[in-house]
């Protein structure tokens, strides 16, 4: 009888979680990533509030509700979410008092690579119940990244300088999603084995890149151009493969941002 009753009990409690999960109908995003993730797995409906930086939702007119450091605890309240999801710049005093309130909070870690991008997504899809539009959203994506890791066997190997900040100048490291740019498309980062992320313009010299790719954060993008391409006697430089790519794209993990990213870094090495 006891153990009829044990099983009773799993099987209740099964229930009540499957049920939790069918009942998460309003969401605030804290990050730009996981809103266009949202709207990627079709949810867009559940989103109820989102940050002032994840413009897709803004232009759509959803409630901001500050940024993802600073969030207006008020505001989220207000809204009455099922669900905030938030990434690891959130101050963690805002999570514990939105926690308090009763209001379930899930952190989503940045992720150190496309295959983790794409366990992120599908994790996301069966937290709001959104598991069929996520599996098919990553089943295309590894799909169209699988086209171009095979078409990248072709390629000649390729020291590549990855660039996403400046003043200081910084660097795309290894163990980061977007090193997998590199990875995939045969080349090898000029980084490879440092552990912070800035570095001298000499340094960069000594490593003589055979393709500089430049992230647009910041409107800084345009100005590296010119400074890069004034140091003639680089590799790169002589060889005309001096780029600039979309931050919105390379810099916000995402399935279809890698995507697009990702060919964006294929055209720049195979030209």
């Amino acid at each position: 009888m006891n153990l009829i009753k044990i099983r009773l009990f799993v099987a209740f409690m099964l229930i009540c979680v499957l049920g939790n999960a069918q009942q998460i109908n309003r969401i605030i995003s804290l990050a730009p990533s996981i809103t266009e993730n949202l709207y990627l797995i079709g949810a867009k409906d559940k989103l109820v509030g989102c940050t002032t930086y994840c413009l897709q939702a803004v232009n759509d007119g959803i409630p901001q509700v500050g940024s993802t450091v600073e969030v207006n605890v008020e505001s989220v309240l207000a809204l009455q979410p099922d669900l905030v999801l938030a990434m690891e710049l959130t101050k963690p005093q805002d999570i514990a008092t939105i926690r308090k309130l009763g209001i379930q909070v899930e952190i989503i870690h940045s992720p150190k690579s496309f295959d983790e991008i794409c366990a992120q997504t599908l994790e996301l899809g069966r937290l709001i119940g959104n598991t069929a539009a996520a599996e098919k959203l990553i089943e295309t994506t590894k799909s169209e990244v699988d086209k171009i890791r095979q078409k990248s066997k072709n390629l000649s190997h390729s020291k590549i300088f990855f660039q996403i900040g400046a003043n200081p100048v910084f660097t795309v490291l290894e163990h980061t999603f977007m090193n997998d740019f590199i990875n995939i498309c045969n080349g090898e980062n000029i980084a490879a084995g440092m552990t912070k992320g800035t570095i001298t313009r000499e340094g960069v010299l000594a490593k003589d890149p055979d393709v500089i790719i430049i992230a647009e954060m910041g409107g800084f993008g345009k100005e590296e151009l010119k400074v890069w391409s004034a140091y003639t006697g680089m590799t790169a430089v002589k060889s005309n493969k001096v780029f600039l790519i979309s931050s919105e794209t390379s810099c916000s993990p995402t399935p279809a941002n890698f995507v697009s990213a990702l060919k964006d870094v294929y055209q720049f090495v195979s030209e």
